[in-house]
């Protein structure tokens, strides 16, 4: 499942690729298919490269998203504080925070 945040999903991330389901196995593709001592060598290169190319590029686009909700949040957040203000009257009842009790 995707991410709001990050517009990825956590395996994709650590392993550069989308999780292999189980229905998957029974289905020979790219990331299942069957290996054997003469094609060994090419795919393990050719996942080798795919992982360089790819997971540097789907990192930093994550990296990208993440400061982009964070500013996101920080502005809505911001906005919601600076639209209320604050106005006690005589007699309407606050929470006092004493520090000195949480020293002792």
């Amino acid at each position: 499942m995707k991410q709001d945040t990050t517009q990825t999903t956590p395996f994709e991330l650590l392993y550069g690729r989308t999780a292999t389901l189980p229905v998957e196995i029974k289905v020979n593709t790219y990331l299942t298919e069957p290996i054997t001592e003469k094609n060994f060598q090419e795919t393990l290169l050719r996942r080798t490269y795919d992982l360089i190319e790819t997971l540097e590029n789907k990192r930093r686009k994550t990296a990208d998203n993440i400061q982009k909700s964070q500013e996101k949040q920080k502005k809505r957040h911001n906005n919601q504080l600076s639209n209320k203000p604050v106005e006690f009257k005589i007699g309407d009842k606050v929470l006092l925070y004493c520090t000195k009790a949480e020293k002792q």
